[in-house]
């Protein structure tokens, strides 16, 4: 089931949820690491050896894909803020 989802992401379906238009967003170089290691459930070891890279090497982009991702998520969340929302945790 999960490897059906990220089939999806990998070939660019277009509907699909904000998130899901978050990570097809992503370089496709830190899309390929995410879908390995959290869609797919593979060890950052194993996703190496899958995409061809040093485990250091596959580290470090996990990383990158998830700081690049949670910007995007922080961004996505301000634009699509309530403004009432905003406006109750102003007034505490």
């Amino acid at each position: 089931m999960l490897t059906r989802h990220a089939d999806s992401l990998l070939v660019g379906e277009t509907r699909g949820s904000p998130m899901e238009f978050l990570l097809r967003s992503l370089p496709t170089s830190h899309l390929e690491i995410i879908v390995a290691t959290y869609f797919q459930g593979r060890t950052t070891r194993e996703a190496a050896r899958e995409l061809g890279l040093a485990p250091d090497a596959a580290n470090a982009r996990l990383y990158q894909a998830m700081r690049g991702l949670s910007l995007m998520v922080d961004t996505y969340r301000r634009v699509h803020a309530d403004p009432c929302s905003a406006d109750s945790t102003e007034s505490h």
